[in-house]
């Protein structure tokens, strides 16, 4: 368990503005506070409340903890904590992706956006994971360039065959044969499906994009047309090579172990 001096080193990382904490850890390595006068001439340099009383805070616990840590340490573990909660935000990048009325004051990308621009931008392989595709022309036409510029794409997705009749509209009735014929396409058969003791069984149910294990897409939204455009839908867009690639692996470990077949 974490001790509050602790607690508090990494809320004053993540809270002060960077310029704010590199002043903050300049004043530290400058000059020694050993009494309440060189610490309320510290307070002093930094006239916002919050912030302020942020330090204060920080410089209280500093002065209990029995490490008896001197300045220079306290400056350096702030640099550490901001410097690991910065690779963290690099490493673990994630947007809101919305579909519904616009927010007018929140910074909400719309999932059609995000799933155009996500085809466009990949270079390698596309991954696309619904239990419903129907009515999407642009989608396909975005993935039909992909192809064009060398992209591996696969969908894995719920049919009419696999999933015992669930949706009564399958691939054909959305992508063109010449497409068909040109992505990889994955089911989960439905003898291959868990069932019930009364014989029910679970759907494919994920809602997915993954583009050149760099970047996540989970959403609500199936790939239909009232998803993208007049549905109520929710989604995050993750930017992170680490997550993406434990998403394919998972993926690529149930096609290999005959979970997902090729169709």
């Amino acid at each position: 368990m974490n001790s509050p001096l602790i607690e508090q080193i990494y809320r004053v990382a993540a809270i002060l503005p960077p310029d704010t904490l590199q002043r903050l850890v300049a004043k530290l390595t400058e000059e020694p506070l050993d009494d309440i006068e060189s610490c309320d001439r510290l307070l002093n340099q930094f006239p916002n409340p919050k912030f302020r009383r942020l330090i204060a805070e920080l410089l209280t616990l500093w002065q209990q903890d029995n490490q008896q840590w001197d300045s220079r340490s306290l400056a350096l573990a702030l640099q550490s904590t901001q410097q690991a909660i910065a690779t963290r935000q690099q490493a673990l990048n994630v947007e809101l992706v919305w579909t519904g009325p616009e927010p007018s004051l929140l910074p909400i990308r719309r999932t059609d956006r995000v799933l155009l621009q996500l085809i466009e931008q990949t270079q390698h392989q596309l991954t696309l994971v619904s239990f419903a595709i129907y009515k999407i022309p642009e989608i396909a036409t975005a993935m039909e360039s992909a192809l064009n510029r060398g992209v591996n794409v696969r969908i894995i997705a719920e049919t009419p065959t696999s999933g015992g009749g669930k949706i009564p509209f399958g691939l054909r009735e959305t992508l063109s044969l010449d497409l068909l014929n040109r992505i990889q396409i994955f089911v989960w058969p439905l003898e291959k499906r868990p069932k019930d003791p009364t014989g029910r069984y679970g759907s494919l149910h994920i809602k997915a994009v993954i583009g050149d294990r760099h970047h996540l897409f989970l959403t609500s939204a199936n790939l239909t047309e009232y998803a993208l455009s007049l549905n109520l839908e929710l989604g995050i867009l993750i930017h992170s090579p680490d997550l993406a690639t434990q998403v394919i692996d998972l993926l690529d470990h149930l096609i290999t172990n005959g979970t997902l077949i090729q169709t």
